[in-house]
């Protein structure tokens, strides 16, 4: 199944990173949004890459 390899610490960084950006969005915080989608966006690299 390609679910055996879910790291709890890695769900937890992008379950955080998603609702972070989802509220910047929402309460228009541009500026927070963008850095908060590219943090998201290099954890996602680096974990992929360790993969």
């Amino acid at each position: 199944m390609p679910f055996d390899h879910i790291n709890l610490t890695d769900l937890l960084v992008v379950t955080g990173l998603g609702s972070a950006l989802i509220l910047a969005i929402l309460d228009q915080h541009n500026e927070l949004a963008m850095s908060v989608a590219s943090g998201l966006l290099g954890y996602l690299g680096a974990v992929k890459r360790e993969a």
